[in-house]
């Protein structure tokens, strides 16, 4: 990618190879809503649905959990593949259901879907100021963005990056609590990615970035004394950073005992925040996991798996709150572990992360 002049309208962009698709409208209708949807074929029924307000249920938005699933009642959809088979398959198909986050109106739709009780803060496009940009080890940046007010979001919640000539939007959560004209995200560089690596060389302080949303319902329960255990690995960090940023700045006190996995000692970040946050909070407890760091190194701390440490540290999970953010294999397995332990499978609520390559 190559930066180029700033356009008519002042903004600088980030040129990439575009391609040109036609976009026809649909009438799109949900049995459970009064809502008068607008749909595109470029567009998912579920983001459609979003930014009309309907509260539909959802949580990647990329065929992962399965919470989108709805009933087509009349017309033609386009799936886009993905789907993990294990909550959406053949089967689905052929009782007329979709998900509505992989699929895209042929036709006006009518569909039905099991809302939620109310649909959250409101899906708007908006851009904002790049103000920091800073490297963490070999493998992470942090970006922070300035808005010009207050960006109504959820701690937990993400955002898509509007990037020019890139499609799909890439999603990356809030690492911060919202309350502040401040948004601050963390991004995992992969060697092969072309969009990572296109962030961690091209993207500098001033440009200007568009961001969509806020997405998803991963976020810490109004549970006053139940004990949490929060798990992450990689930039999972991010969106567990806010939520216990959240928790304090409301004087939380529920016993929150925060499991990161990484693979080095250089990949570790925000330590010195987790510190802190230590030594102030009682209630918190924070336990880093190495999985490959050398065996002569310095570090005293946890080795192993992020997982086996788990097993070590707890006996059972038994009346705990689970939240787990991260790459899909690090959470099917402390899922599979917690299960073991005895935490209730509704109370077991996570975020998988799919690379920005």
């Amino acid at each position: 990618m190559r930066r180029t002049a700033p356009t008519k309208n002042g903004r600088t962009e980030l040129q990439t190879e575009t391609t040109q698709t036609l976009m026809t409208a649909y009438a799109l209708h949900v049995v459970q809503s009064e809502a008068r949807i607008e749909g595109r074929s470029d567009q998912s029924v579920l983001d459609a649905c979003l930014g009309a307000g309907v509260a539909f249920p959802y949580n990647c938005r990329s065929g992962e959990c399965g919470e989108c699933l709805a009933e087509l009642r009349s017309g033609e959809v386009r799936e886009l593949p993905g789907a993990d088979p294990a909550i959406f398959n053949d089967t689905h198909r052929a009782r007329g259901m979709i998900l509505a986050c992989l699929s895209y109106p042929c036709s006006d739709l009518s569909l039905s879907a099991q809302l939620r009780a109310e649909s959250g803060p409101p899906i708007r496009e908006f851009d904002t100021v790049v103000e920091k940009v800073r490297r963490h080890g070999s493998a992470i940046i942090e970006v922070v963005v300035r808005t010009d007010s207050l960006v109504d979001y959820r701690a937990g919640q993400y955002f898509d990056w509007v990037l020019p000539g890139i499609s799909p939007d890439r999603s990356f959560s809030a690492a911060n609590r919202p309350g502040s004209t401040r948004i601050e995200f963390h991004v995992r560089i992969y060697e092969q990615g072309r969009v990572s690596r296109h962030l961690a060389r091209d993207l500098m302080e001033g440009d200007i970035l568009t961001l969509r949303g806020p997405f998803g319902a991963f976020q810490l329960s109004a549970e006053a004394h139940r004990p949490a255990l929060l798990i992450a690995g990689g930039t999972g960090f991010a969106p567990i950073k806010a939520m216990l940023d959240e928790a304090f700045a409301h004087g939380s006190r529920r016993p929150l005992r925060f499991f990161y996995g990484a693979r080095r000692a250089g990949d570790l970040y925000h330590l010195d925040t987790m510190s802190a946050w230590s030594s102030q909070h009682a209630n918190f407890s924070f336990i880093p996991a190495l999985s490959e760091e050398p065996a002569e190194s310095a570090w005293t701390g946890e080795r192993g798996l992020v997982t086996e440490v788990i097993v070590r540290q707890l006996t059972d999970g038994l009346g705990a709150e689970a939240y787990l953010c991260g790459p899909a294999p690090m959470i099917d397995a402390a899922v599979a572990l917690l299960h073991r332990l005895g935490v209730d499978p509704s109370d077991i609520h996570y975020d998988k992360f799919t690379p920005a390559v």
